[in-house]
């Protein structure tokens, strides 16, 4: 009976608790012009907006959705 109480707490031991990595941000700035492409936009009458494709942090892709002088970033 007592090995029974035992083995459980023996393997409970040698459990490691999990680490969490370190928490760190970067910014960055975005220039329309030079580090970005737009691949849609309004005809003429159809509105006021354009959807961009933006090279971000360390190369990653930044969506850009301009609508009636609202943006919205997707990453």
């Amino acid at each position: 009976m007592r090995a029974l109480l035992l083995i459980p707490l023996a393997l409970a031991g040698l459990c490691q608790p999990a680490r969490a990595g370190d928490i760190s941000s970067a910014y960055t700035d975005l220039d329309w012009k030079k580090d970005c492409v737009t691949y849609a936009q309004a005809e003429e009458g159809d509105g006021d907006w354009a959807s961009l494709v933006c090279s971000g942090y360390r190369g990653y892709p930044v969506l850009v959705a301009y609508d009636d002088a609202r943006e919205s970033l997707f990453y």
